[in-house]
């Protein structure tokens, strides 16, 4: 199995950032093996790479920093960049925050899918973990054990009606992730709108990219679903974006998730990476 990229750069435009509402265009070029996931923002002419290093804790997003700049919201770009496989890209824009499209990782899919990919000389890599891993804070765990391919479980536990106490698994294929998965949309309480407004965030934010749990104990936009349990799933498509900070690699383990979030996320590669290195060997696939 070999590294991929795009066979040809192309163009995403029209979009705006969630909690900027800037509008900015993405462009997306190939880019050799061993490059990795690269954004490069043009208006500071600083190049960020798309890895753990360069994180910051962020509960509301997946932020990156490099020489002081910043580029946030990337969690859902990088989970269609590692549903598909693609390992090396380079990617181009001109403000802080990458486009929120629809809430979930469709246009990214799309735009890539008509583009294609190619497989390029050099062979694929992967974490392969070889021991459990388990990490928790307060109410929240990310434990993972020893697997031949990605498992995820996630567990989420909210006050609605139309959420509540649930737990969905997922065999982590690209085919999978294309049914199950990258048309999970992104969610929030309509109580918690004004709060964030008043904090200057979700400036690009509306009724199209989110979907909204209502006051009533369901959901505002009812007809903006795509599953019925779609903040489930979306909370999985965050979680493939978040762990493919991990070095663009993919993590071979069965993940449970409790109440994990952006933030813990990254603290659990941290951990990981840092804490755990006796737990974990880098592996060519076959």
């Amino acid at each position: 199995m070999n590294q991929t990229t795009l066979k040809e750069s192309c163009l995403l435009t029209g979009g705006v950032g969630l909690h900027s509402g800037r509008r900015t265009q993405l462009a997306f070029h190939p880019a050799p093996a061993g490059h990795g996931i690269i954004f490069h923002r043009l208006d500071q002419d600083v190049k960020i790479p798309a890895t753990w290093r360069y994180a910051l804790v962020s509960p509301l997003c997946t932020t990156l920093e490099n020489q002081g700049v910043k580029l946030t919201t990337v969690e859902h770009l990088l989970s269609v960049a590692s549903g598909m496989g693609i390992d090396n890209l380079l990617i181009e824009l001109d403000a802080e925050e990458v486009p929120i499209y629809d809430g979930s990782g469709w246009t990214f899919f799309e735009k890539f899918q008509e583009v294609g990919l190619q497989e390029l000389d050099a062979p694929k890599k992967a974490v392969r973990l070889t021991k459990p891993v388990q990490w928790n804070k307060g109410e929240i765990t990310i434990a993972a054990t020893p697997s031949k391919e990605p498992h995820f479980t996630f567990s989420i536990d909210f006050d609605h009606a139309q959420v509540g106490a649930q737990e969905f698994s997922f065999h982590f294929t690209p085919a999978h992730y294309q049914e199950q998965i990258v048309k999970a949309k992104t969610f929030c309480r309509e109580a918690d709108i004004p709060k964030m407004r008043e904090l200057g965030l979700i400036k690009g934010g509306s009724e199209e990219s989110a979907i909204i749990l209502d006051e009533q104990g369901g959901f505002k936009n009812l007809g903006n679903l795509t599953y019925l349990n779609e903040p489930n799933l979306h909370k999985i498509l965050d979680q493939i974006g978040d762990f493919y900070l991990a070095d663009n690699l993919h993590l071979l383990a069965n993940f449970y998730s409790h109440k994990s979030g952006h933030a813990s996320h990254l603290e659990f590669l941290r951990f990981l990476f840092e804490t755990r290195q006796d737990a974990w060997e880098i592996v060519t696939l076959p």
